[in-house]
């Protein structure tokens, strides 16, 4: 199920309010989509892991590229378990959720490894 920004703040709100679980990780259906996503965002991800930036605005203005633009791609981002976006009163902060991709050539699966700091 693909969800939207609005849809994962309230999923996120619900965790951190203890009234469920969080969900797993997105199933990933064919390793080449993660991929894509992952070779289109390489900068995007690049810059969130160096510069961690505190707002969606400030990552817009450190790449060059349009709000709108950084938006849909975090998005993007969040559907394939990349990225997480936390909310902080009203400003809303992109966290890597994965620093690694790995593809096994053996049986085509692909995996995401956690980032170590995903709870920041």
């Amino acid at each position: 199920m693909v969800k939207n920004l609005n849809e994962l703040e309230q999923e996120l709100r619900a965790v951190v309010r203890g009234e469920r679980e969080p969900s797993p990780p997105p199933e990933i259906s064919e390793p080449k989509d993660l991929l894509s996503v992952v070779r289109a965002n390489l900068g995007l991800l690049v810059k969130i892991a160096q510069e961690r930036p505190e707002t969606v605005s400030q990552l817009a203005a450190l790449t060059g590229r349009a709000q709108s633009n950084v938006s849909r791609s975090l998005q993007d981002l969040a559907r394939h378990g990349l990225v997480r976006m936390v909310r902080e009163g009203k400003q809303i902060r992109p966290v890597l959720a994965a620093t690694e991709v790995r593809l096994d050539l053996n049986d085509g699966s692909c995996r995401l490894l956690p980032h170590a700091a995903a709870a920041e």
